[in-house]
């Protein structure tokens, strides 16, 4: 049960850290790329495409598949 509870804070942690990044990224006086430009980046290379797939489908495998 404290697994899970630690699991779920870290994970929110996280969230609330792509937001705040997101909020300061939008800022033109910043050099931190919003999150569209950064898949942007990846997605040029086919490297970057195949990395996004896997995302998508360990995503999917571990929150969906129940």
């Amino acid at each position: 049960m404290a697994t899970r509870v630690i699991t779920i804070i870290g994970f929110a942690c996280v969230i609330i850290a792509l937001f705040a990044l997101e909020i300061i990224g939008r800022r033109r006086t910043t050099r931190i790329p919003t999150l569209g430009e950064w898949l942007g980046y990846l997605m040029r290379a086919r490297a970057g495409r195949a990395a996004i797939l896997l995302g998508w489908l360990w995503l999917g495998w571990h929150y969906f598949a129940r």
